[in-house]
């Protein structure tokens, strides 16, 4: 490289790096202003979230376009994205309580990324600033350089922490001293950050490049044969077995997320898909409606059986973005006939604009998680579905903001003029607490008297067999009231939901043969009844001890399989036989317990 060259190259890096330094510099700022409480909660929130779009929309959009532009760009990003924050703050009685909950701050970063497209593109005054070709090269080279100027400043501290090191065997530590100065060390990580996209932009026009493209292409086939797979087996399994969790609803949307990706980068790549990555794109984007379905199936069961929270919330929202999604491709491609591509692209960028006006009202007041939650969660309880104790009244107090401490503000009220003395002592311990832990153990009963509970309501076998209340003396209380809880079910067979066996079960090894008052329970949780957990408990020295639990799904049986199945054991039909150790065997399935 000439020195002219060399001198070009280090002209075009200083804006990035200085813009990446700065904004570096700028969180530090910020960090200090709110540890020293120099402004008050809403300004330093308005500086935060100015600041912080400003910052995020330049160095997203710097390379392709010049720093001045920017600048502006950031600055259009930044007066909504503040104007939207403060709206969102609203819901707390402290500002800054905003950030609290993460749901809140990924939503604005979604709405940031989603909006640096589109404004890139009218930025550039390209007159195709609406068209799939376009938008799309502008955002997967926003996140293309973004994730390389991240892997960047790892590479950087981690080289960092490796020469400190060395450099320690000889008594010099001045990287120590960068690394613990704050400001300096910020300043430093947004320089590599805007060096990395400084270099990353050297390579081409910013896009990402066709080798990234390629990888995820070849993930197509397998993907198409999971959800292929997994689609076959959904009216074997049956809703209610596979649904009603917002974990599976998680694992849906993650995965039409994937399947959403692939579709996008078969349409940017191919103008016209063809052959087997036509058929399998087309298929997938079918395929994206049913998975779409059954995710907000998944959320809206366990809010039938909950009510409204402001997770539930937030995840209802999400799911019906997903829906939006996932019918629209779906009908594209099956009505699309032979121009369905053409078709999906315009689709994806309308898609994009009613992502973005999704996500703004979603922080703007019209959708306060709080006060829908907490209406629902009021209503539930006026109208007998859910007793006291199940009332999320810490979340209400503590993570709900205005509208849970209205809600906490109306069952006072309803419980003095009732005389309800058990409802306002539990209002002033969640009011009181500083987590929810504390706010459940401040109302934990006495352990003694679960431990009694415990041992009343428990079936135990082989027949003749009894386990007292001491037996669980040792053992902690909220294992006691989980356990209790299985204890309590009533099944649909009309069996209680929990047994107990007494048998020698452990290892067979010299020394290690448990006797007689080892117990393995076997529970149904309350909150998935096609399952089943086997809990093992050894006796030593006076003292029980729980082992590991094992849940086991029934992936061939439904909530009357699991209910079907624990009976055996409560009616003794089962089998204690030694295989690497002494194990129970409850037909085809064999469980060993691990203490």
């Amino acid at each position: 490289m000439s020195d002219m060259t060399a001198a070009t190259v280090a002209k075009a890096r200083l804006p990035v790096i200085g813009l990446g330094a700065g904004s570096g510099f700028a969180v530090w700022l910020l960090a200090e202003a709110l540890q020293q409480d120099v402004l008050p909660p809403s300004l330093w929130l308005a500086a935060f979230a100015f600041v912080g779009s400003l910052c995020f929309g330049a160095l997203a959009m710097i390379g392709p376009l010049p720093i001045h532009r920017a600048l502006k760009g950031g600055g259009l990003l930044a007066v909504p994205m503040t104007g939207l924050l403060l709206l969102a703050s609203l819901r707390f009685s402290v500002a800054t309580d905003l950030l609290d909950g993460p749901a809140l701050v990924l939503m604005a970063i979604a709405l940031g990324g989603v909006s640096c497209s589109f404004l890139l593109m009218w930025l550039r005054g390209a007159q195709d600033w609406l068209s799939y070709d376009a938008l799309s090269a502008a955002s997967w080279g926003i996140a293309f350089r973004l994730g390389c100027g991240i892997a960047f400043v790892f590479v950087l501290w981690g080289l960092g922490l490796l020469s400190n090191a060395l450099l320690g065997l000889v008594n010099i530590t001045f990287l120590e001293d960068i690394a613990d100065t704050d400001w300096l060390a910020l300043t430093l990580s947004g320089a590599a950050f805007g060096l990395g996209l400084a270099v990353v932009q050297e390579l081409g026009d910013g896009h990402a490049p066709e080798l990234l493209f390629r990888l995820i292409s070849l993930l197509l086939v397998p993907v198409f044969v999971v959800v292929g797979l997994f689609l076959l087996a959904i009216p074997f399994q049956g809703l209610s077995n596979a649904f009603g969790h917002l974990s599976s609803a998680a694992t849906l949307m993650a995965m039409a997320g994937v399947i959403g990706t692939l579709v996008c980068v078969v349409l940017y790549r191919f103008r016209q898909p063809r052959g087997l990555t036509g058929l399998t794109t087309r298929a997938l984007a079918g395929a994206l409606g049913l998975v779409a379905v059954l995710c907000i199936w998944a959320v809206m069961m366990r809010i039938f059986q909950y009510g409204w929270t402001p997770d539930r919330v937030y995840a209802a929202a999400l799911a019906a973005l997903v829906l939006l999604h996932g019918v629209t491709y779906a009908v594209v491609a099956v009505t699309g006939g032979v121009n369905w591509a053409a078709k999906l692209r315009r689709a994806v960028v309308a898609l994009g604009l009613v992502t973005a006006a999704w996500l703004a009202i979603l922080l703007s007041p019209l959708a306060d998680a709080g006060r829908i939650s907490a209406a629902s969660q009021i209503a539930r309880f006026n109208a007998g579905e859910i007793p006291a104790h199940e009332l999320p009244l810490w979340e209400m107090a503590h993570d709900w903001g205005r509208a849970g401490q209205a809600a906490l503000a109306t069952l006072e009220a309803a419980a003095q003029a009732q005389g309800d003395g058990d409802l306002l002592e539990r209002l002033e311990i969640a009011k009181a607490a500083d987590t929810r832990w504390e706010a459940l153990a401040a109302r934990e009963p006495n352990t003694a008297d679960l431990a009694a509970r415990l041992s009343a309501l428990l079936p135990v076998q082989p027949a003749g067999q009894v386990i007292d209340a001491d037996y669980f003396s040792e053992i902690e209380a909220f294992n006691l009231n989980r356990w209790i809880s299985s204890c309590e079910l009533v099944l649909q067979n009309g069996r209680r939901g929990c047994a107990a066996i007494v048998e020698p079960l452990g290892p067979l090894g010299v020394g290690e043969q448990v006797g007689g008052d080892t117990t393995l329970l076997v529970l149904v949780p309350p909150h998935d009844l096609t399952r089943l957990e086997f809990v093992p408990l050894t006796r030593r020295n006076g003292k029980t001890e729980a082992g590991y639990s094992i849940t086991l799904g029934n992936s061939a049986h439904s909530a009357a399989g699991a209910a079907e199945l624990l009976g055996t054991v409560q009616d003794g039909l089962y089998e204690v036989s030694p295989s690497r150790q002494m194990t129970l065997k409850l037909g085809e399935m064999e469980v060993l317990s691990q203490p």
